[in-house]
């Protein structure tokens, strides 16, 4: 079942080829993409190594400093009132309008981790702030009548609770870097799948765009289940009634 819609996807577009025959630098069939997949695969690969390295950075950066914030915002009220609905606000400007700006600003590769960056901070903010808002006081008053301070009870109640609901953010975090950094690397760059893919259409070689935009749909995916096993390490209970036994000890 996991294959059946990219099968079906694949099956279409060669069933477009077989009925229209579009000219290969229009529409390439799957066995071009493949082909170009295999035999550039060496170029390919250098220019994924910088893409990957980008929008992982931009995600470590986004999901640490955005967890903190979310931290900041939800302990204090004058942080709540000061930047939370500039934060909110700042989603309003599109990234292809600020891309450009740091790419002029900023070296090639910190412009792109900034963009990955900036476009993945948002949802772990807002998923950590909603996650550390909907956990129920009751337990915090609980362990703070066991004698437990304030930042313990925050740490060892709160904290917990809300990681199921910034795990949804980071997810989104996760894939949304890969875009970030295909972004800036569309506005300047020399080196990338995004560049690789901008400079094979202005070649007309849509076989080689093709090839770039299969291997950004992998790197997405992929980073989208390395936070899943993250998730499934940090929070065993959630697909076991019982922890599981090298949890137990």
């Amino acid at each position: 079942p996991l294959l059946l819609l990219p099968l079906a996807g694949l099956a279409l577009w060669q069933l477009v080829i077989w009925v229209w025959s579009p000219r290969d630098w229009l529409l390439p069939s799957p066995a071009q993409v493949a082909r170009v997949l295999w035999d550039d695969r060496a170029r390919l690969w250098f220019h994924a190594q910088a893409t990957i390295g980008e929008a992982a950075l931009g995600f470590a950066l986004a999901a640490a400093l955005g967890a903190a914030l979310a931290v900041l915002i939800v302990s204090s009220p004058y942080a709540d009132r000061a930047l939370y609905p500039w934060l909110v606000a700042s989603q309003a400007i599109p990234v292809l309008a600020v891309a450009p700006l740091v790419a002029v600003w900023l070296d090639y590769g910190a412009a792109q981790v900034m963009v990955a960056f900036v476009i993945a901070f948002f949802p772990v903010v807002v998923t950590g702030v909603d996650g550390l808002r909907a956990a129920d006081p009751a337990l915090s008053a609980a362990v703070r009548t066991l004698d437990a301070s304030r930042a313990r009870a925050f740490w060892r109640v709160r904290v917990p609770a809300a990681l199921p609901t910034l795990f949804s953010g980071l997810r989104m975090a996760a894939v949304f870097a890969v875009t970030g950094a295909v972004v800036a690397e569309y506005v300047g760059a020399d080196r990338g799948l995004g560049y690789l893919s901008e400079f094979s259409t202005a070649e007309f070689n849509t076989a080689r765009s093709f090839a770039a935009i299969a291997l950004l749909a992998v790197i997405g995916v992929g980073f989208f289940a390395l936070v899943g096993l993250a998730e499934r390490i940090a929070l065993p209970h959630r697909r076991h009634p019982r922890r599981p036994r090298w949890r137990r000890r």
